[in-house]
């Protein structure tokens, strides 16, 4: 598999270096913060930190930091040369497979179909907050009132499949953790976002 990534276009209507500079103007805001979950649940409950953006892993502790001013919302839209743009999300998924060369096929299904059951899959939902995998349990009415999976189904009309190999992450942390940082060192915007498309798309 390899990658595909133009986000360092400059031939396309919005441009790598338009969304760059947009992100970075987001980064030197004196209300933006780059937060690891913990640090934002830490956050929330001491006062320091109103919003922010999260995954519903971090639901229950948010809830219980926010308490009754707690809610949760699609992504949010951005400026981006001038345009009102929607933020856009991977959507992943866990999933359970059973090795074919077990020593024990029929225990190993027995535990994924205990762990993907109706009862166990909203113990977990109650536990962590995340939305089931089971459709009989991800229908009923504590899951569906759930602030954070309303929010992730909303957010699912502007999130695509990862589809992606193992190269994508390291130059997107990279890039990320740059812009985060307010491009301390003073990188040419362009020159980083070549340097993350072409560790995106490198060949083995």
């Amino acid at each position: 598999m390899t990658n595909h990534c133009n986000w360092n276009s400059s031939e396309t209507p919005i441009t790598g270096l338009d969304v760059a500079q947009a992100m970075l103007k987001i980064a030197c805001s004196s209300g933006f913060a780059s937060l690891d979950s913990d640090k934002l649940a830490e956050g929330a409950a001491n006062g320091e930190v109103i919003a922010g953006v999260s995954g519903v892993w971090n639901a229950k502790k948010l809830s219980a930091a926010y308490g009754d001013g707690y809610s949760a919302a699609k992504l949010p839209t951005y400026t981006v040369a001038g345009r009102k743009i929607q933020m856009a999300s991977f959507a992943g998924y866990k999933l359970i497979g059973i090795n074919a060369y077990s020593e024990n096929p029929e225990w190993a299904m027995k535990l994924a179909e205990e762990l993907t059951s109706e009862e166990n899959q909203l113990r977990f939902f109650k536990f962590r907050g995340e939305c089931p995998a089971n459709v009989k349990a991800a229908d009923t009415d504590i899951v569906k009132s759930s602030p954070a999976v309303k929010a992730l189904s909303e957010q699912s009309k502007y999130s695509y499949s990862q589809l992606v190999d193992d190269k994508f992450w390291d130059p997107t942390y990279i890039f990320g953790t740059t812009i985060a940082s307010k491009n301390a060192d003073s990188r040419d915007l362009q020159e980083l976002l070549d340097t993350m498309a072409d560790g995106i798309t490198a060949k083995e």
